[in-house]
């Protein structure tokens, strides 16, 4: 005969069940920022390549002779982040059953060239005179106050440009839209999407447009010349761009 086991009754293992849901939930749950931790480094590399993966990067041009780093992170948050050579490492790893967040804010001179990668995270950039290039997966873009060559490039995450007086501009997404506002007349501006939807906002003209599009359509609102200094190259597939003036 088979020795007798007491079997745990339904309630029993209902707050089983419900102990665990908590737990899980708690894990989850955990988002109290933590103490922001900070590095400096005295070397400024040129271009500084940053690649920031997860987490949200917030980049401000400053007088400070180096690079100054801060780290501020919720929940359990883990990964790696220093400068190795020319590269500025930013990682962001959660941990199982964990809501966490990640942001780093990153201080360097004004004239640093910028080389700026990431997966999912969101990217803003302010007050840079040098080159600025972004390269974003899913993450959206704001870059205000730059005066450099710009090159912004995102799958599917939104382009927005505030107070920008860049000579040189380049814009491209896929199914994200763009949204710029120019400060001054730029000499070259190049925008292509493919999806999405795009206005630039334009200082008086007149501008020598190119135009390209497939099932999409260009509108174009500024004074146009085919003899102007300033061109712009827009291309779409089945979003809409339209070009105007600034307010």
């Amino acid at each position: 005969m088979r020795p007798w086991v007491a079997l745990p009754t339904t309630g029993a293992v209902s707050r089983v069940l419900l102990v665990l849901a908590m737990a899980l939930m708690a894990g989850c749950s955990s988002a109290d920022p933590g103490e922001p931790q900070e590095r400096t480094f005295s070397d400024v590399p040129e271009p500084l390549i940053v690649e920031g993966g997860q987490a949200e990067l917030t980049l401000v041009a400053s007088d400070i002779d180096g690079v100054r780093v801060t780290r501020q992170e919720s929940g359990q948050a883990g990964g790696e982040w220093g400068l190795e050579g020319d590269t500025l490492s930013l990682d962001a790893e959660c941990s199982l059953f964990s809501r966490c967040h990640v942001r780093y804010v990153v201080e360097a001179p004004a004239d640093t060239d910028l080389s700026v990668s990431t997966d999912n995270g969101s990217v803003s950039l302010t007050g840079f005179t040098s080159m600025v290039k972004v390269t974003s997966d899913n993450g959206p873009v704001l870059l205000s106050r730059a005066f450099g060559p710009i090159d912004l490039s995102s799958a599917n995450g939104d382009l927005t440009l505030e107070d920008v007086a860049s000579d040189t501009v380049r814009l491209a997404t896929d199914d994200g839209g763009i949204d710029a506002a120019f400060a001054a007349r730029p000499t070259e501006v190049g925008v292509s999407t493919n999806n999405g939807d795009a206005t630039l906002a334009l200082p008086q003209g007149p501008y020598m447009v190119f135009a390209t599009a497939d099932n999409g359509e260009i509108i174009t609102d500024v004074d146009v010349d085919s003899f102007a200094e300033s061109t712009i190259s827009a291309r779409t597939d089945n979003g809409t761009i339209t070009l105007t003036p600034v307010e």
